[in-house]
């Protein structure tokens, strides 16, 4: 491990989900690479006060994953009418954004905090794993995938105060992108922007 460079003491990961019924998660990790916040966050709501309350927030580099939307895959028959439906001038082949891939939800309050001074980064959950070698081996966020992750985090990555008990698969992705950003602090990772999304910069390590 290296030396923190950075003047913020905290570095905070947030696994977004899209949609309040799916459960986020947020894991604050300090300049000795301890973990000292693991948490469930539901609600559009809890979100923003977590951020306009937590005492962490204030001295802290914030990343945030971006969540799939969802959307398209909810409508099966949206995918299939695309083949079939004439492109004419009065076919809106986006209306209710039903062929977004990726979801903007939060992403004012994101925006906020980066207007605030504070540093706010977004992040792509697979090629954060795939910069840590942590690849799927199983399909994704299944009971042996969490297991398989939350052991490489435990021994790998030597976070020993993670439960025996299996963690949601948010909470483990929040503890990497909390990991990541402690990391590139302490000069282990170069990040890269990859691209902008919602004006804020997408973050990759490789």
């Amino acid at each position: 491990m290296g030396n923190v460079s950075s003047k913020e003491f905290f570095f905070i990961g947030l696994s977004l989900s899209n949609t309040p019924n799916n459960d986020s998660s947020v894991c604050v990790i300090d300049r000795m690479r301890n973990i000292v916040l693991l948490d469930k966050l539901y609600f559009t709501s809890d979100i923003e006060l977590f951020f306009e309350k937590n005492p962490y927030v204030k001295n802290s580099q914030i990343t945030v994953s971006i969540p799939h939307d969802n959307t398209l895959l909810e409508g099966k028959w949206r995918i299939h009418c695309k083949n079939y439906k004439m492109m004419d001038e009065n076919f809106k082949v986006n209306r209710n954004n039903w062929t977004n891939r990726l979801s903007d939800r939060c992403s004012e309050l994101f925006l906020k905090l980066k207007d605030s001074g504070l540093k706010v980064s977004r992040f792509d959950i697979n090629l954060l794993r795939q910069g840590y070698g942590l690849s799927a081996h199983y399909l994704q966020r299944t009971s042996l995938d969490c297991k398989s992750l939350q052991s490489a985090l435990k021994i790998k990555f030597s976070f020993s105060e993670l439960p025996e008990n299996m963690l949601p698969a948010s909470s483990l992705e929040a503890i990497l992108g909390a990991m990541f950003l402690y990391d590139c602090a302490a000069g282990n990772m170069n990040p890269k922007k990859l691209f902008e999304y919602e004006g804020l910069d997408v973050l990759a390590s490789y």
